[in-house]
């Protein structure tokens, strides 16, 4: 671990990378034609049959944002599905076409992503913004494309499902999180891992599972300077005992810098989709859609350009955090933070907290902890608390349950942030 420790400082002292930022995102109000309804979808998980490239995926559609879109590749059919969490009542859909609309398409609904119910069809679609009155019931709610109207593919800048809420638990199964189940080793699904046979883009992949029914988020766990699987080999089975898909990597080689390491989880976000779409290995069908990231050192770097560069990507935690970038100022998506007070590798105040600091279209989260660099990794810090923090940010942001937002934002989560032997310096843009 020492030797780990002095590599990775002479390293950052010599590292040297830089990245312009994104643009802000637009945000979408809901459509005042369907304001006597809820609208169910924004946000929430979801896939295609195919997306026309990395630029224009699935969750593109439900972002809330009229200046992102999914677009499929040139074929039919094609589909979007949403998971709106749990079963409810649909009322209405607004579609919002890109130039590559559909001439014929159906509106469906499921309550297990398998059998489909259809409760729209057309074949003589216009385009442009469509409000459908509809009547139905599901979790999943997809428009499936038969015809074309251009020779492109289908588009939509967005896809919005309007209804009431069923009312049951979101995220398949999971009961309500409490202080003493998110501190405990592990969550109340079981697990199982499985290795990357095949690994593209990156050195080395195991995958940790729920052996239950459902689908989940995939998170992508990046190693830092010098590190391997097992830095965050902790907090793959934690995190997928609360109901995610979590490939832990090993990059190409122990020194590949921050850039590299970003590029590296989104080749692995990619496959591990492909395994969710492919039949024949044990995550197949696993998989809803939505990726985030956590990454320690130059990995949590690794996590900051993936969701400066890679729109799948919802979330992500970047520990201990090491990037030579200015700023990431361009990021929008929900980032936590977790530090360490005593680093002299990556100190937060030179690294992490400037960033929080520069983005101001996101939602963030800062926690400080006692410890050196080493404090997010397997072995060393206060493993219940940080796995309870982590858990909590990435159920709320990548499911958007909010059953966990009380443990970072409300009056439960105090005697932790006032603790000063457990957290020497907390953030938040509550409330989430």
């Amino acid at each position: 671990m020492v030797l780990i420790a002095l590599a990775t400082a002479i390293a950052l002292a010599l590292l040297s990378v830089s990245a312009p930022p994104t643009a802000a995102a637009v945000p979408l109000s809901q459509d005042k034609t369907a304001a006597a309804a809820e609208l169910l979808s924004q946000g929430r998980p979801a896939t295609a049959s195919s997306t026309e490239n990395t630029s224009t995926p699935a969750s593109a559609a439900v972002d809330g944002n009229t200046g992102t879109r999914w677009s499929s590749v040139f074929s039919d059919p094609q589909w979007l599905r949403v998971d709106l969490g749990a079963t409810a009542t649909i009322s209405r859909i607004v579609l919002r076409w890109e130039a590559g609309y559909a001439r014929a398409f159906q509106i469906q609904t499921s309550d297990n992503g398998t059998a489909w119910t259809t409760i729209h069809s057309t074949v003589t679609g216009t385009g442009g913004m469509q409000t459908l009155d509809v009547t139905g019931s599901g979790r999943y709610v997809r428009v499936y494309g038969m015809q074309r109207g251009t020779p492109y593919g289908y588009s939509l800048w967005e896809f919005q499902v309007y209804g009431s809420s069923g009312g049951t638990s979101p995220g398949d199964g999971i009961p309500d999180p409490t202080t003493a189940s998110l501190e405990a080793a592990s969550g109340p699904l079981a697990t199982a891992a499985y290795t990357v046979p095949s690994p593209s883009g990156y050195g080395s992949g195991t995958v940790t599972y729920p052996t239950a029914t459902g689908s989940y988020p995939g998170v992508v766990l990046m190693p830092g300077y010098q590190g391997t699987q097992q830095n965050l080999q902790w907090l793959a089975p934690r995190l997928a005992s609360w109901g995610f898909v979590v490939i832990n990597v090993g990059t190409n080689t122990l020194t590949d810098d921050p850039e590299s390491r970003g590029r590296q989880i989104s080749a692995a976000g990619t496959q591990l989709l492909a395994l969710g779409n492919t039949t024949g290995n044990p995550v197949s069908g696993k998989l809803n859609g939505t990726l985030g990231a956590a990454g320690h050192s130059m990995g949590g770097g690794g996590v900051m350009a993936a969701l400066r560069d890679d729109s799948r990507f919802k979330a992500g935690v970047p520990t201990a955090p090491f990037h030579m970038s200015p700023n990431f100022s361009g990021v929008t998506e929900p980032t936590f933070f977790l530090t360490c007070q005593s680093d002299v590798a990556a100190p937060g105040n030179r690294y992490a907290l400037p960033w929080y600091n520069s983005m101001a279209q996101a939602e963030k989260l800062y926690i400080e902890v006692p410890g050196d660099h080493l404090c997010p990794m397997t072995g060393s810090g206060n493993k219940a608390k940080q796995g309870k923090w982590i858990v909590s940010f990435l159920s709320r942001w990548l499911r958007a349950d909010t059953r966990f937002s009380p443990f970072l934002c409300d009056a439960v989560r105090d005697s932790d942030k006032n603790n000063t032997s457990l957290v020497t310096r907390w953030m938040d843009t509550c409330p989430f």
